[in-house]
């Protein structure tokens, strides 16, 4: 036992003048509770996504097999579950793009200008789909190219805030590390 002592001993006197033993800036702590903080509100909310999942997964349910009851008698109109689906991700569309322009700064003039000009194409192309479905009658591969340009939407504008909030937390981390 006391040679396990001495080897310890003899161990920490070789690092003797090596430990870092100065104190944090003042304020550290409160940077980093408040850092810790920041993370925790940002978490994914399984609450809000896996209800808003089914729900999608029940409205594209029922869009697919209501489409072959509708019969040709309404042809040339879209479908109340079509026009349904279609209002219900245009709000999501409307709330993520009000996200991502409310985001317009210096720093993220780009990104927010391209990402307009590319949901400028994806609309254009919805509209396109639009017209299609209005001559040629509601069928499987336009809906599901609608569904599909809709939900295209969606993701791009999810990842344009993701690389926003990159930005920002670049511009707070520059501005923590140069203000002391």
């Amino acid at each position: 036992m006391n040679d396990e002592k001495d080897n310890l001993k003899d161990l920490f006197s070789q690092f003797e003048d090596q430990w870092d033993n100065e104190h944090p800036e003042l304020g550290h702590q409160q940077r980093f509770l408040n850092r810790l903080e920041g993370k925790k509100q940002k978490r994914f909310d399984l609450k809000i996504a896996v209800p808003v999942a089914a729900a999608f997964v029940i409205v594209i349910g029922l869009l697919f097999w209501l489409l072959p009851m509708q019969g040709n008698a309404m042809a040339n109109e879209i479908s109340p579950k079509a026009q349904e689906t279609q209002l219900y991700f245009s709000a999501i569309i409307a709330k993520e793009l009000a996200k991502v322009e409310k985001e317009n700064s210096p720093e993220t003039q780009r990104i927010v200008r391209d990402a307009l000009t590319h949901m400028q194409e994806l609309e254009s192309d919805y509209d396109k789909l639009t017209l299609e479905l209005q001559e040629k009658g509601e069928n499987k591969k336009i809906l599901h190219a609608m569904i599909t340009n809709l939900q295209t939407r969606i993701k791009f504008l999810e990842k344009v805030m993701v690389q926003i909030e990159n930005i920002k937390k670049i511009k707070e981390n520059y501005h923590e590390n140069h203000t002391t």
